[in-house]
């Protein structure tokens, strides 16, 4: 787990947008789409597109991800506290 992908699932505990995800912690917007596709790919975080449609892998559109909102996955959480 990288720096940046242990920052992003400390901020994830509560279900977060993705603007409030770009402003807590600073990163430029591209670069966060491209760790939480990769935190996604590696089942540590969930995506959803509304309150209860959570988007697997196929269905996430680049251009979607201001209207997503994340949360850490049981898996994530646990790799989270393992690399803390």
């Amino acid at each position: 787990m990288t720096n940046i992908q242990y920052e992003i699932i400390d901020a994830l505990y509560f279900v977060t947008p993705f603007n409030e995800l770009v402003a807590e912690l600073g990163l430029d917007k591209e670069l966060l789409v491209v760790e939480l596709h990769k935190l996604h790919q590696k089942g540590w975080i969930r995506i959803y597109d509304g309150i209860d449609e959570e988007l697997e892998n196929d269905a996430l559109l680049e251009d979607r991800f201001s209207k997503y909102q994340f949360l850490a996955s049981k898996k994530g959480l646990t790799n989270h506290n393992f690399a803390g």
